[in-house]
């Protein structure tokens, strides 16, 4: 069962871990030391006390040769709660003097004014029954504890550090970004961070291989299908239309593929007014269809490139799929959305989630002569991953889907070098 009240962080639980000990440690150390010094030198001084005490008791001209005062006796017991060595001293005094009428501490500083019950009052010296400045070991160890603790804290940062980097790495290369990362520090840490490197380097080889294998299948189908094209526009027979569709259909594929294994290394972040940016997307995606885009004019770093790919996918659904289409912009503190809604069927709850997968589609025909392979909202996905957002599917108050982009307003700056792997 996870302990809810320990820290989160890495950093804050080893502090826990050091601290817990030094405090424990300088309890452990403070109450023997309060233990011993205040109660155990201060009965054997105190004690030592009682036979001067008791010479000026039978002989009161012994009194300035022993440092003591004769004085009224004070009329109450005054000893404050926290005054560990003068209870202690109250106490072995009411043991050694039965007939001990009040003990003063507060009157006047530093000394102590004792009463007996025939009336004789005495002062004396306060370090005469406890030792002078008992605090300066507590203040002491409380200082070393402090120096050691502050060291601690310096050596256990410079050991956490290099776990940090390795996490903003990890962070930044699964937006899309590759950040400079060389390992360091202890010797697990340097394991940790030599296992990142070469899987960075497996899943960068690997999306490159995708990449070329998709756009290279795809430019070497475009040549056959422009021959075929050019035949069927010379054919004069009955199936030479629906043969247009379907090579017609086979290029909409072939584009849809290109698309999803472009190369966007060379779309850097930039900030631009995010509206306008949509405003011309879906002036461009759906052409005459009047669309307006909805919501605050919102400055924000973004990859224009993939938001234009992203935002014109999504609309182009939307007006596969239904009739009636809305873009809107909701700003918040900390994330900007983006969403595209339409009054169409929508996707099932239980099928969102696969929705988003790359070549899913969720009609359950087996031919495809629309050209439609699934990979619209996948491309979203990887997009709104790359700006480290995500993307979230819902129901539309239009009756049909509602598709978010959601975008981060503070993130750190790179470079997109293209789109997720395949799941």
């Amino acid at each position: 069962m996870r302990r809810r009240w320990l820290p989160r962080s890495f950093y804050a639980r080893a502090a826990l871990i050091l601290i817990v000990p030094i405090i424990t440690l300088q309890l452990a150390v403070a109450v023997m030391f309060l233990q011993r010094h205040y109660e155990g030198v201060t009965v054997q001084m105190t004690s030592n006390m009682s036979r001067e005490i008791n010479l000026v008791r039978s002989d009161p001209r012994l009194a300035p040769d022993l440092g003591i005062q004769l004085v009224p006796a004070p009329t109450e017991t005054r000893v404050r709660f926290w005054d560990l060595s003068g209870r202690a001293m109250r106490e072995q005094m009411d043991l050694l003097f039965p007939d001990l009428a009040t003990v003063d501490l507060l009157t006047t500083r530093k000394v102590v004014m004792i009463g007996f019950e025939d009336g004789t009052g005495m002062a004396f010296a306060r370090s005469n029954v406890s030792a002078a400045n008992p605090h300066q070991l507590l203040v002491l160890m409380m200082a070393t504890a402090l120096l050691m603790t502050a060291v601690s804290f310096l050596f256990m940062r410079g050991q956490i550090r290099p776990i940090r980097r390795l996490a903003r790495a990890a962070e930044a290369f699964g937006r899309g970004d590759v950040a400079e990362f060389r390992p360091s520090g202890a010797t697990e840490v340097r394991a940790a961070g030599t296992a990142f490197l070469e899987m960075r380097n497996r899943i960068e080889r690997h999306i490159e291989q995708r990449t070329l294998l998709l756009s290279g299948v795809s430019h070497d189908l475009r040549t056959p299908l422009t021959r075929m094209k050019l035949e069927l526009s010379m054919m004069d027979a009955p199936e030479a239309g629906d043969l247009t569709r379907d090579v017609e259909a086979m290029e909409r594929i072939i584009d849809t593929f290109l698309d999803f294994a472009r190369d966007s290394a060379n779309d850097a972040l930039a900030e631009v007014d995010l509206t306008a940016l949509l405003q011309e997307v879906v002036d461009m995606a759906a052409p005459g269809a009047g669309l307006t885009v909805a919501g605050p004019s919102v400055r924000i770093r973004v990859y224009p490139d993939g938001i234009r790919r992203a935002v014109a996918n999504l609309v182009k659904n939307a007006q596969r799929y239904g009739t009636v289409v809305r873009v809107t912009v909701d700003a918040g503190d900390s994330a900007v959305v983006i969403a595209v809604e339409d009054d169409g069927p929508g996707i099932p709850i239980g099928q969102r989630e696969a929705a988003m997968r790359p070549f899913a589609r969720l009609d359950s025909a087996r031919s495809n002569t629309a050209g439609n392979v699934g990979l619209g909202l996948s491309i979203v996905r990887d997009v709104a991953r790359a700006h480290g957002g995500a993307l979230r599917l819902a129901n539309s108050d239009l009756g049909g889907l509602s598709a978010q982009i959601v975008l981060p307003r503070e993130r750190g700056t790179g470079r997109m070098v293209g789109p997720a792997g395949l799941e």
